[in-house]
This record gives C-alpha cells, sequence and structure tokens, in this order.
C-alpha cells in the first residue's frame, strides 16, 4: 500500500503534472506544520503539567483534530472531515467558554491552539481547492493508495 508522499501524478488519470507536483507539495508543507503544532502543544501541555501540576484539559480534543488533518489525505478519506474539525473546533471553543464562565481563568495554550487551528484548518481548505481543481476526490486518493 502506498503512502502519500509516494504518490505520483500518473496514480491520478488525466491531471496535469506540474499543479499535481503543487498541490503534493502544499499538503506536505501542511503535514509538517500540523506536526510541529502538537509537538509544541504537548510541550506546552508537559509545561503547564510541571508548573500546575495539571494536565491542560483540552488535550485530547487537540489531539483528536490533529488527526482528522492528517488522515484527510490518506486511505481514511472522507468528504466530512472539514466537518469534524469544525465540530470539534466548535467544541473546545465551548469547552473554553465553560472554564471561564465557570472558573474566571483564561488558559493561555487552549486559546494559542484554538488560534493556530484555525489557520491549520484555512490551509488545509486551500489544499482542498487545489485538490477540487486537479480533480482529484476522496475516491480517487483511496484508489491510488490500494495500488
Amino acid at each position: 500500500m502506498k503512502k502519500f508522499k509516494n504518490l505520483v501524478a500518473s496514480d491520478f488519470p488525466g491531471v496535469n503534472a506540474q499543479k499535481f507536483g503543487e498541490w503534493k507539495a502544499a499538503v506536505m508543507r501542511t503535514r509538517g506544520n500540523i506536526y510541529v503544532v502538537l509537538v509544541i502543544y504537548l510541550v506546552l501541555n508537559i509545561k503547564s503539567y510541571g508548573s500546575t501540576g495539571n494536565i491542560i484539559y483540552d488535550t485530547p480534543i487537540v489531539i483528536l483534530i490533529g488527526t482528522l488533518f492528517l488522515s484527510q489525505q490518506s486511505r481514511f478519506v472522507s468528504e466530512k472531515h472539514s466537518t469534524y474539525i469544525i465540530g470539534s473546533l466548535g467544541f473546545l471553543i465551548l469547552l473554553n467558554i465553560i472554564l471561564v464562565y465557570v472558573t474566571g481563568r483564561f488558559v493561555i495554550e487552549s486559546l494559542i491552539a484554538i488560534v493556530v487551528l484555525f489557520w491549520l484548518y484555512n490551509q488545509n481548505q486551500k489544499n482542498e481547492r487545489l485538490q477540487k481543481d486537479l480533480g482529484i476526490d476522496g475516491a480517487a486518493i483511496k484508489r491510488a493508495f490500494m495500488k
């Protein structure tokens, strides 16, 4: 089974090779950014645990969102990924609002994570537009991985 980095334009009949290369590079760049964001978030989480003794409450949600971003161009691709990501981000924002209302405290790491995740979502949407311009959909990606 192929990995995303091993896909080539010939895996998608009728696709412009140059535009495919641009799309693939953009997706790989976004994936790299996602890994960096997750590592920085986990480091901040460990730092927060060391200084306060509490793990940031939203860590599972942030990891879920990162996983959804990373699986978007995989054999598990679904047209609903964007919906799941926005739903998870909405839930994360709701948790922050409840926390501020109940405790009166802001969790800075969580607020930073929300802003950065929305930036990643924007990058991801640009990649999806490139993908659609190429005529590549989820089924084509799944077929390419099965070759």
